[in-house]
């Protein structure tokens, strides 16, 4: 998926995701990047209130409605769980969608 296309879809989405209780998401990797492969997954991270109750299982469920939604593998996490040494690059690379 292109990165434009991939921005839009995902913008065409946003009000659904977050009613799943994501408070912002970010595409990063080989999309943000221009340089995916027609195997290629979405890599996307998110962020989420910590005053509410957010677990796996939500997180799960964003995952899998982007899938069936996107017709896509996604790789989706949360910022807090995105590996310590790698972080700062992926912030910083990383292309907000909302």
């Amino acid at each position: 998926m292109k990165q434009v296309e991939a921005i839009s879809q995902l913008t065409r989405l946003a009000p659904a995701v977050r009613g799943m209780g994501a408070t912002s998401l970010f595409l990063f990797g080989s999309t943000a990047r221009n340089e995916a492969k027609p195997t290629s997954d979405l890599d996307l991270f998110i962020d989420h209130d910590p005053d509410k109750n957010f677990s796996l299982i939500e997180l799960i469920g964003i995952k899998q409605f982007l899938e069936q939604e996107l017709s896509i593998a996604v790789d989706l996490t949360t910022r807090n769980s995105l590996h310590p040494m790698l972080r700062a690059d992926i912030e910083r690379t990383a292309l907000r969608v909302f």
